[in-house]
């Protein structure tokens, strides 16, 4: 038996083995104890890194709060009180930690011109020069907090450009008072949602509120620059006027802009000089495209609306998504908006269009105001008295030549006790603010303001009437009125803003057979938006132009492509108040009174009724019926309120 040579725990050589094997154990030990402490070293200075470089951006952000001009990289900074409060959120700990989120906001800042912004507004140059990897964590120190703040700055900017718009509507029109715009909390809100979001890019078009007519007009961006890029269109030369039938150089080219836009149908292989039927149908659809006289004559005004470079129309469309921006955060399901460029007023219920039609708008000197309000009740039968200064300047002048000149205007005289008086009866010699009569015109079809007036109680003095010039409706231009829109089918709008079965046509019948002048109020106010949009896209897809006879669109575009300024954020708007009972607008009583309204007016316009109670800019009084209590504010009912008699 060889027990010696074996090697075995109780063998000679077990001790040895077992010194070894303790060593090693500690060796192990001491190698581990080593790297942790190694590990808590490093823990701790990368902990230690982290808590500096929060500390770091809290300065940092802390000194450009309090800076007059926040300035960082070379670039002005949005609003840095918003990044303090979004970070302040956040223990300051950064936000931009890996370079998918970069890669996102670059790729939405880049879209964002398919919106018609600058991408270079959302600081594009500066973050890819930090970042030439995308990667925020390769950066450290200052550069590491410059990245982290322009990043959050640009996203800012984004968020409320793309939302609310870049342009401050306030300095183009001092009349916008949509105080449904932007906060600094909500804007907080949404930054730092984004910034928590898994995935940035969804989470940002989640934020957003697309209408269909902004979205079409996205669209119709697209194809108006695919169409500059690729050389736009001929330039016309000027001429006398083109009739359908005959020949002209100028045809080819004419026919050849019109296939660029998609006007023309035709045949592509036609030739040769001769204005055809498919020519003339081509011309129509421009016209109508343009609310040009459809007529298929090429005459002065459809020649320059031809000879607008593609380049110019994209810019045109860019204006007007700015506009649309302007109003489609939050909008309302229902709601009635009157294009004043457009000349037209449309009802929308749960989002889309359903009811449309014609209006007149004001002149360019005496313009429609671009606002948002209310529409609280509605006045049948109106009346329209005459105020002093129109009747001191106008009427008295007149019938002192001619008593019955005020007989043709259709004005009433009525004296103190409430009479009728003829105007051969009256002694014009005596001073006009002497006179012991009231002149207003009565009820009924032909009043200047129609059979009903749709109210909403404004500093302008401006609402929606009927009018009973309506031959005006037939011209392609209605910029005509001195402020207040006259609708086309108001009886329609009036049934379909009321959206009450007992106001059916009987109702109606009734009502305006009595010419007593009355109001009612809606069950729930509907919101009324006047905007100003000089491009729009139908359903179909096709853009359609309008003049710019306010002179608006320059302003809005040099705002738009100048430099990113900082965000405009609202208060709440305080109430104002209502114009004064009997407050009119006396431009539009002068073109009445004058004349001019039977050539180019056609109607008196503004506050003055003869009934007191339901006057322009004033809601409905109360009367002690069922119906009158019915209708008071904050009860939901329509009810019919008939005024009061007017004292003598």
């Amino acid at each position: 038996m060889r027990h010696g040579n074996q090697l075995s725990t109780f063998g000679p050589g077990a001790p040895w083995v077992a010194w070894v094997g303790r060593r090693a154990e500690r060796k192990a030990a001491g190698w581990v104890r080593g790297w942790c402490a190694v590990l808590v070293a490093f823990l701790g200075l990368w902990f230690s890194s982290l808590a500096w470089a929060d500390e770091l951006l809290r300065a940092r952000l802390d000194a450009l709060q309090e800076s007059a001009k926040p300035t960082l990289a070379g670039v002005r900074l949005a609003a840095p009180q918003l990044l303090v409060e979004t970070y302040a959120k956040r223990g300051y700990a950064f936000a931009w930690v890996n370079p998918r989120q970069v890669t996102d906001f670059i790729a939405l800042a880049e879209q964002s011109s398919d919106a018609g912004l600058r991408p270079t507004d959302f600081h594009l140059p500066e973050i890819t020069r930090l970042l030439p990897g995308a990667d925020p964590g390769a950066l450290q120190g200052e550069e590491r907090v410059q990245a982290e703040i322009l990043l959050s700055d640009g996203l800012l900017r984004l968020l409320h450009h793309v939302r609310y718009g870049k342009v401050d509507p306030r300095a183009i029109d001092k009349n916008w008072n949509h105080d449904e715009g932007p906060k600094g909390a909500a804007l907080v809100a949404d930054l730092g949602q984004a910034l928590a979001a898994p995935q940035l890019k969804s989470a940002v078009t989640a934020l957003r509120q697309e209408p269909g007519f902004y979205s079409r007009l996205k669209e119709g961006l697209a194809r108006y620059r695919a169409l500059a890029a690729a050389g736009g269109w001929p330039i016309i030369p000027t001429g006398p006027k083109l009739e359908p039938g005959v020949h002209d150089d100028r045809v080819p080219l004419i026919r050849e802009r019109l296939r660029i836009t998609g006007d023309y149908q035709g045949p592509t292989q036609v030739t040769g000089n001769f204005y055809g039927p498919e020519l003339q149908k081509a011309v129509r659809h421009f016209q109508e495209r343009h609310s040009l006289e459809v007529d298929g004559r090429i005459g002065r005004a459809t020649l320059a609306a031809m000879n607008v470079t593609a380049e110019e129309r994209v810019n045109q469309i860019r204006v007007n998504l700015e506009r649309m921006r302007w109003v489609s955060d939050k909008l309302p399901p229902d709601y009635l908006l009157v294009d004043i460029a457009a000349q037209r007023v449309e009802l929308y219920r749960d989002g889309q269009e359903v009811w449309h039609a014609k209006a007149i708008v004001g002149r360019p000197e005496r313009p429609t105001p671009i606002f948002r309000d209310r529409i609280e009740y509605l006045e049948f039968n109106p009346t329209w008295t005459v105020p002093p200064t129109i009747l001191k300047e106008d009427v008295v002048p007149k019938a002192r030549k001619d008593p019955n000149a005020v007989r043709k205007k259709g004005l009433e005289i009525i004296d103190r006790r409430g009479n009728k008086v003829e105007p051969e009866a009256v002694d014009w010699n005596v001073a006009a603010n002497n006179l012991p009569y009231t002149f207003r015109q009565p009820p009924g079809p032909k009043n200047a303001l129609g059979q009903v007036k749709f109210m909403f109680p404004n500093r302008h003095s401006v609402y929606l009437h009927d009018t009973a010039d309506r031959q005006l409706f037939q011209r392609a231009t209605r910029a005509l009125s001195s402020g207040c829109v006259r609708v086309d089918k108001p009886i329609e709008l009036a049934e379909r803003v009321l959206n009450d079965p007992k106001w059916n046509p009987d109702k109606f019948a009734s009502v305006f057979e009595s010419k007593k002048p009355s109001s009612v109020r809606l069950k729930e106010p509907l919101p009324v938006i006047l905007s100003y949009w000089t491009a729009e896209a139908d359903e179909q897809g096709q853009v359609h132009f309008r003049e710019d006879f306010y002179g608006h669109d320059k302003p809005v575009l040099a705002a738009l492509d100048g430099p990113g300024a900082g965000l405009r954020l609202y208060r709440p708007a305080s109430q104002e108040p209502a114009p004064a009972k009997d407050s009119v607008p006396e431009a539009e009583a002068k073109d009445w009174i004058a004349g001019a309204g039977a050539s180019s007016d056609g109607t008196a316009e503004g506050g003055n009724t003869a009934v007191r109670s339901p006057a322009a800019g004033s809601p409905p009084a109360a009367a002690p019926t069922k119906e009158a209590k019915a209708g008071t504010p904050g009860q939901k009912s329509s009810a019919l309120v008939t005024a009061s008699k007017p004292k003598a």
